[in-house]
């Protein structure tokens, strides 16, 4: 395994970002108490501007003040990567370099387009953005949000690049894991991106998991990731992923940004309100989510614990 590939293992939260005034501003110090309790919860990484931290609803210079207020809040606590994918080249660049002097541990890239990209036209993306930084590039795979899926061979092909280090596969095809890990020749990270395919990924052989569920249910994340060491750690995983599906399924459903928020609000720890045009959770859907968290134990005191 490539040393840019060492750090990126265990559970990453995919944390939203926290607002204030309907969405319109952030919030920074709800920010730093986030991570705090995601830290404490066990997490291995923290991972700002994910999906679940609306990458796309949020300028150049708002996503700079998140990186490093994150940066110089976790202050090598634990791993920080930072999304940095844009749909111009250019942008990714200057996004993944403030990044890096910020201190981030790794940047992780989705690719954003309007048009339809070529494989070569992915390539060059990521090349050009693995050339201009010094520290993990990660891939990140999730055509459900982007519409670009990036099969395994390009994968590998961009995972040859020297400081490509690691891969969110969110494709929710378990069959990628094996083939991304056969392609690669082991020598990237790759982590879960499909929440509620944990299981299924955990068997496939992942080394982490990038979890927007963290956002709601860290502790139980976590837990559930290091049942894979655990002797008969497969039935004891399903076992305790069974309440945890339908949260987890719910989010796919209703978009991972939307219950997030919701979610945090009704565990007692706000992050504010998604960024207009996107909104949370209406009454009727809020309703069901505050079932399924009762289901699954989560509560605000297990949420502050």
């Amino acid at each position: 395994m490539k040393p840019a590939a060492e750090k990126f293992q265990g559970v990453s939260a995919f944390i939203v970002t926290p607002t204030k005034d309907d969405g319109e501003a952030l919030d920074l110090a709800a920010l730093k108490r986030f991570i705090d309790f995601q830290i404490d919860s066990g997490v291995d990484g923290i991972t700002v501007f994910g999906s679940t931290g609306g990458i796309g609803s949020f300028s150049e210079q708002e996503r700079q003040q998140v990186i490093e207020t994150a940066a110089r809040h976790i202050n090598g606590r634990v791993v920080l990567t930072a999304g940095t994918g844009s749909i111009q080249t250019a942008e990714a660049i200057r996004l993944s370099k403030f990044a890096a002097d910020a201190g981030a541990d790794g940047v992780l890239v989705v690719p954003i387009s309007y048009w339809p990209l070529t494989d070569d036209e992915l390539y060059g993306h990521f090349e050009g953005i693995a050339n201009a930084v010094n520290i993990p590039v990660g891939i990140y795979n999730n055509p459900g949000t982007t519409g670009i899926d990036m099969k395994p061979a390009l994968i590998a092909r961009i995972a040859e690049i020297d400081n490509v280090g690691f891969v969110k596969e969110s494709s929710g095809d378990v069959t990628r894991i094996s083939a991304i890990a056969h392609k690669t020749k082991g020598s990237i990270s790759i982590l879960n991106g499909n929440d509620a395919g944990t299981p299924a990924a955990i068997a496939a052989g992942v080394h982490g998991w990038f979890a927007g569920s963290c956002s709601i249910m860290p502790k139980l994340c976590t837990n559930l990731f290091a049942l894979r060491k655990a002797d008969k750690g497969m039935e004891k995983l399903r076992q305790a992923f069974a309440n945890m599906y339908p949260i987890c399924e719910f989010m796919g459903l209703k978009g991972y940004i939307r219950v997030a928020y919701a979610a945090c609000d009704i565990l007692g720890h706000s992050m504010g309100a998604p960024r207009k045009p996107i909104r949370s959770l209406d009454k009727a859907d809020r309703l069901i989510l505050e079932r399924l968290l009762a289901d699954a134990g989560v509560t605000v005191s297990v949420a502050a614990a």
